[in-house]
C-alpha cells in the first residue's frame, strides 16, 4: 500500500471513531454540526449531528 493511501485508510478509520462516539439522534433540540477535517488535505473525512442542551430559558425579543 502506497504511503499516502496507507495515511488517509488511517486518517478515515479515524474520524469514522470520532463521529461513532460524538453523533447523537436528531431529537428536537439544538444540534450542531461537528465535522472532522484531515489538516493536511483539507478533505472533510466525516460528519455528524451532536445535540446540545440549553441552561435556563430561552430568549425573548423585547421591545420598548
Amino acid at each position: 500500500m502506497a504511503p499516502d493511501l496507507a495515511r488517509h485508510v488511517a486518517a478515515q478509520a479515524k474520524a469514522d471513531e470520532v463521529v461513532a462516539s460524538l453523533a447523537g439522534t436528531p431529537d428536537g433540540g439544538p444540534l450542531l454540526r461537528v465535522a472532522v477535517t484531515d489538516a493536511e488535505t483539507g478533505q472533510r473525512l466525516a460528519t455528524c449531528f451532536v445535540n446540545y442542551q440549553v441552561d435556563g430559558a430561552p430568549l425573548r425579543l423585547v421591545t420598548s
